[in-house]
């Protein structure tokens, strides 16, 4: 069971500190081409779950992509990065996340090329809990090495976006909502992350935690700073750490639960291995993005715009649009909270 987790203070997106910190954390674990172990092909998978530029806090930041495909371009790989939404996974939609994101610029600087491969093949994993067969993205399975780089960030569903949901992003666009609706439990839903993860198995994790975001996130919150890049190798551990640093609640965080039943990984943040600067120097206490638990059914706000991006994300199809205004069919919807993460107005609220 790997442990060690390597915290890098980090106070801004200067380039030239973040380079520092997540050189820091390369070392850590022996250096790029240690990590490398032979191999040529990186994919680097950031959460661009939207197309918002940086500030919004709802994207792992460009500076921090570009250290990491800098140092894996200098150690000799071809290096390549994709992300996929719960929309139509298409080259258009690829050149507006990279664009509006920042990764474009990140991609011209490092000298790391953008993935506008949107092919997918589908792989077993006859030791997934719930989750055997299933589709992923043709990059990711014709990587060498998959560097997932999360941000940190609160979720409506998941309690926090990590590593491990960070890999949700290597299905293809429209098989989310399919996965989604098979599995409306959080638990479940959890395992069938955790199914994905191992199944991918990334070889680096590394979290942008220099600025996260708090409140009804992973798209509506608000950004909150924590000053740090962590790295290491098991996805899990690094999850652990992030939870532990953002003050959350251990038990609100599926994914480590079922990690942890699998032994994959601890459930308490004493049984890391801590590496590099003091995490308790950086702890805080992030705000949940829901007050209850998952259970509301989302409430359509004052403010929607009429755009209908809720009702075409919906995986149960319960979102109708009646004169520009979205209404959710309540008896239909399972919670899923794919509305509130897409919406481009933060017209959705997770509480009553």
């Amino acid at each position: 069971m790997e442990k060690r987790v390597f915290i890098a203070k980090c106070s801004d997106y200067e380039q030239a500190q973040v380079n520092k910190a997540v050189d820091r954390v390369l070392e850590a674990f022996g250096g790029a081409t240690a990590i490398l172990n032979g191999g040529k092909k990186v994919l680097v998978k950031p959460n661009i779950l939207v197309p918002r530029s940086p500030e919004h806090a709802a994207t792992t930041h460009p500076t921090v992509i570009e250290a990491i495909c800098t140092a894996f371009v200098k150690a000799g790989a071809e290096v390549a990065m994709i992300d996929s939404t719960g929309g139509p996974h298409t080259k258009m939609v690829l050149r507006l996340l990279y664009g509006k994101s920042g990764m474009k610029q990140a991609a011209k600087q490092s000298g790391a090329k953008l993935s506008f491969d949107t092919k997918s093949r589908t792989v077993t994993y006859p030791e997934g809990r719930i989750l055997q067969k299933f589709e992923i993205l043709s990059p990711v399975l014709d990587a060498d090495l998959v560097i997932t780089v999360a941000k940190a960030k609160t979720h409506g569903f998941q309690a926090m976006t990590g590593c491990v949901k960070n890999l949700f992003g290597c299905i293809p666009g429209m098989g989310k909502p399919i996965l989604h609706r098979k599995y409306p439990k959080r638990e479940d839903f959890a395992t069938m992350l955790v199914d994905v993860c191992e199944s991918v198995k990334p070889g680096l994790c590394i979290l942008d935690a220099v600025i996260g975001m708090e409140g009804p996130g992973p798209a509506g919150g608000d950004p909150k700073q924590l000053g740090a890049i962590v790295g290491g190798i098991s996805p899990y551990a690094v999850d652990l750490a992030q939870c532990h640093l953002m003050g959350l609640r251990i038990d609100s965080v599926c994914t480590l639960q079922d990690a942890n039943s699998r032994g994959f990984a601890p459930i308490e943040p004493d049984e890391l291995t801590w590496l590099g600067d003091d995490p308790e120097t950086l702890r805080s206490n992030f705000k949940p993005a829901t007050k209850n638990k998952n259970d509301n059914i989302p409430t359509i706000l004052e403010n929607c715009i009429g755009c209908g991006d809720c009702a075409r994300i919906c995986p149960m199809k319960c979102i109708k649009m009646i004169e520009r205004k979205a209404i959710i069919k309540e008896k239909e919807c399972i919670r899923c909270y794919c509305c509130h993460e897409f919406c481009p107005a933060k017209a959705i609220s997770l509480d009553d």
